[in-house]
């Protein structure tokens, strides 16, 4: 702290005003250090002056600092009760086939009703874990992600799309395995520190900053390899993607989404049209549950919300030299050995009974493009 570095300064104070000097002096220098202190990540542009806040929902400071600095964490989570618990819901509600492998995640079903069990069968076991680490927060949502095993089962390198208010708060999730992850059977990888580098306006309706750079990007990419029931608490900024599920078992996960208390649900949506604004779209905090267009029509403006503001798209494409420049300063690292790829689009899933309402699992998995590019996820 900065007041251990001017004690002639607090000496000074405390004679002329006694222990009240001590503590007014002690305030003032711990808000001027703060105010004052480097942040842990380097930028080169500030976009709007926004930068990402440390997150408020933490009990423990420590963690709320690493999350800050590097945007993420692993810290044991489920014990094997409840692994099996979970595997045994999951198996009892889903029957997904892809020969090829592929992605599904609970929020791209229709089915309301369902998407609501898994909500709430995965809150009854989370929530004592998730008090024990938050205050003031809110469980947004709980959801399944299945990776069939097979070559089309590598999602794209991406950040997750806003959904609060990134100039007053900070959004965090929480991936759980039910399995062991390894280098063979789709493990999350993340460029640390990369929550720092980007925008705070982040849509499906409009192209990330760093889309002509994905080959860079996956460069720094660093695998994180878990043990069944370890979370991976991270920032949802954070660029990231996980690995195909090259095994010859489905790759099981519990992702939690964790919302400051008072934090309205925010997205943006930008028309295709040249020059058009972004919208910031108001929503109860239920549309995470309830919107059924996260796979269908999902790069269509929301049916439901309120538009409470527009800003200019001016963020600029992120050329290599840039984000490279960001990574040296930040020394972050270029990783010995590249994550494991996949030459197929990563197919996606709609339905847990492996129905296809607008029938799109009948086209066939491609090389890199088509379809995959319009179906993100609001979580990965």
């Amino acid at each position: 702290m900065l007041i251990l570095k001017n004690n002639r300064i607090l000496q000074i104070v405390s004679f002329l005003t006694g222990s009240f000097g001590t503590t007014v002096a002690t305030l003032f220098f711990y808000t001027f250090e703060i105010m004052h202190s480097e942040p842990p990540v380097k930028i080169l542009n500030a976009y709007k002056g926004w930068k990402p806040l440390l997150h408020s929902v933490f009990k423990s400071t420590a963690q709320a600092s690493a999350i800050h600095k590097n945007g993420y964490m692993v810290i044991p989570f489920l014990n094997q009760e409840e692994i099996s618990i979970l595997t045994d819901f999951y198996n009892q509600e889903h029957n997904i086939e892809a020969e090829k492998g592929g992605m599904f995640y609970s929020l791209y079903s229709k089915d309301l009703d369902y998407r609501q069990r898994v909500h709430s069968k995965i809150a009854e076991l989370v929530k004592p874990k998730l008090d024990l680490l938050f205050k003031d927060y809110k469980n947004i949502v709980n959801t399944f992600i299945t990776k069939k095993p097979g070559p089309a089962s590598e999602f794209y390198v991406h950040q997750d799309t806003t959904a609060l208010d990134e100039f007053e708060h900070s959004p965090l999730s929480i991936w759980i395995p039910l399995q062991d992850m390894t280098s063979d059977n789709g493990a999350m990888a993340v460029v640390e520190k990369s929550h720092w580098f980007f925008s705070p306006y982040r849509s499906i309706s409009f192209k990330q900053p760093f889309a002509a750079i994905n080959n860079t990007l996956r460069q720094y990419l660093k695998p994180i390899y878990m043990k069944a029931g370890e979370a991976l608490v991270f920032d949802p900024r954070v660029v990231h993607n996980s690995m195909p599920n090259l095994s010859d078992k489905d790759r099981l996960v519990v992702l939690c989404g964790v919302f400051p208390q008072n934090a309205e649900f925010i997205t943006c949506f930008k028309e295709s049209e040249p020059g058009s604004k972004i919208e910031l779209i108001l929503h109860d905090d239920v549309f995470i549950l309830r919107n059924e267009n996260f796979y269908y029509n999902c790069h269509e403006r929301p049916k439901t919300g309120v538009t409470i503001g527009t800003v200019d798209d001016e963020f600029a494409d992120m050329s290599a030299e840039t984000f490279e420049e960001l990574c040296r300063i930040n020394n972050i690292r270029k990783q010995n050995e590249p994550v494991r790829a996949s030459d197929y689009a990563c197919e996606m899933i709609p339905e847990p009974d492996n129905t296809n309402l607008t029938r799109l699992s009948e086209t066939p998995a491609r090389k890199r493009g088509g379809i995959w590019h319009k179906v993100k996820a609001i979580f990965g």
